[in-house]
């Protein structure tokens, strides 16, 4: 069911209603039935998986907390991750063993029994990575010290909660956990975040990425005969694509949250417009993603008192891990591996900057900020042909079709000519607005801002005109949501 849907706009409210009219203890099991209903709107079956992974998970937790042994650990993660790499990575794999029999055959110059590799009849099941995630996180807590969740009915709802169930954010189950047993009424603060998180994210889904989807879909069929122009608005409008996506998607589901009492932890803090290198552009991207590799990837790879080398190994293997998630494909694990090498290198120039004092000199300038914010976008721009290309070689060719002249601006004519133009440039007025930028001072118009959202009037007035605009801008086609394939 997706969150920009008739179904959910149907859907929601009576959850809604549901949850907030109800004595308190129907509370938890409505939200746990309505998040099984959400789940299995779309295939009923692995609506079975999640509950199986629960079951499992809550017996770790429990089992855990009385016996912290590192191959309990071992045995949950490893669980939990099998059952990930099965439904996401086991035709990779058999591709990759496939390909390593061609070339031993090939070497030994006998013929292959086989002419192309099997391949298994599986159905990736939605937000499968995201509550591995969740469960990888719990188990892992129990195991440091943290206390494990003793009611069944607590943890089922943990696990299966639909606003973050199948992109996230990634929640951490001690904050949800009390969040979920806090004596609740309803707030009309909570009634106008919820909603303004939700319209908010309905526009930038509705109005930006989908309007942006055809055009890029297009640049990837077309990535060995694009045009340099249109190779640069490909990958412009890809860029944007993603954030207005996936912001969009967890904007929403923050808000679906919030509707009923409970905060999630936010996803996205301005990464193209505040982020002055690499690093902070990740700190500032799926936020939840970023602090959960850091915490269970990074930091146990590293140690806590790494060498720089050991430092750097572990970022690398981090990095190429994230884009191995993103995609089982070489190009997204290419795609990890050059942002890995991003990051290491915006490190040393990091440390490099400390010891220079000209350099600290360029950076304190006025325009520094602005400059490198604009240089951080166009690294992140660059590295996501690999994201966007159905293969390496293609990831090659549109990057090399941006540096190298070839005429035409057909896909450039149609983003020009798209409803995402005005429905873009009545955002960026509403940044301006509404959102603190921080090398770019607005102070009256901050003022203004402030005022229009204290008063309730203005702020539904607002919320209503950003809920036309969605309809209004939004194409006849509606587009899945990008990490649902994730």
């Amino acid at each position: 069911m997706l969150f920009s849907s008739l179904q959910y706009l149907l859907f929601l409210p009576v959850v809604v209603a549901l949850y907030w009219r109800l004595p308190s203890k129907f509370k938890k099991p409505v939200l746990l039935l309505a998040s099984y209903c959400f789940y299995m709107y779309w295939l009923p079956a692995y609506g079975l998986l999640l509950l199986g992974l629960t079951i499992v998970n809550y017996g770790f937790g429990l089992l855990l907390e009385r016996n912290r042994r590192r191959s309990i650990l071992s045995l949950a993660i490893l669980f939990n991750a099998g059952a990930l790499c099965y439904y996401k990575y086991a035709n990779f794999f058999i591709e990759g063993l496939w390909k390593a029999q061609q070339l031993a055959f090939h070497i030994i110059d006998q013929p292959s029994p086989t002419t192309q590799a099997p391949v298994l009849n599986i159905i990736l099941p939605l937000g499968i990575s995201f509550f591995v995630f969740e469960f990888i996180h719990y188990t892992v807590d129990v195991y440091r010290g943290a206390k494990a969740i003793h009611k069944p009915l607590d943890f089922f709802v943990f696990a299966s909660f639909f606003p973050s169930q199948i992109s996230g954010p990634i929640k951490r189950y001690q904050d949800f956990d009390k969040q979920l047993n806090e004596p609740k009424r309803l707030q009309k603060e909570d009634v106008l975040v919820g909603l303004g998180f939700f319209l908010k994210g309905l526009f930038k889904k509705k109005a930006l990425a989908d309007n942006l989807a055809p055009l890029t879909f297009l640049g990837a069929s077309t990535a060995h005969s694009i045009s340099s122009v249109d190779a640069w608005m490909v990958m412009f409008a890809f860029a944007l694509q993603v954030y207005y996506d996936f912001s969009g998607y967890t904007d929403m589901g923050i808000g679906s949250a919030r509707l009923l009492g409970i905060q999630l932890p936010n996803n996205f803090n301005l990464p193209y417009i505040a982020s002055r290198n690499m690093i902070e552009l990740w700190q500032r991207w799926h936020i939840t993603l970023t602090t959960w590799l850091r915490d269970y990837l990074l930091t146990p790879i590293a140690g806590f008192r790494a060498s720089k080398l050991r430092f750097h190994v572990a970022t690398m293997i981090t990095m190429t891990a994230c884009g191995l998630w993103h995609g089982a494909a070489w190009h997204f694990v290419a795609w990890g591996f050059l942002h890995g090498v991003v990051l290491v290198v915006t490190r040393e120039y990091q440390q490099l900057m400390r010891v220079s004092p000209f350099l600290r000199r360029v950076h304190s300038h006025q325009l520094a900020q602005p400059i490198a914010v604009f240089g951080t976008f166009l690294q992140w721009m660059f590295l996501a042909a690999f994201f966007l290309a159905r293969s390496s070689e293609d990831a090659v060719s549109i990057l090399s079709h941006m540096f190298v002249f070839s005429p035409g601006t057909e896909i450039a004519a149609q983003l020009m000519q798209s409803p995402f133009a005005v429905a873009f440039a009545l955002y960026c007025i509403y940044g301006l607005i509404f959102v603190d930028i921080p090398w770019l001072r607005l102070p009256s118009i901050k003022q203004a801002s402030t005022l229009v959202l204290q008063r309730t009037p203005t702020r539904l007035a607002l919320y209503a005109a950003c809920y036309v605009a969605a309809v209004a801008f939004a194409p006849r086609t509606t587009h899945p949501f990008i990490y649902f394939q994730f």
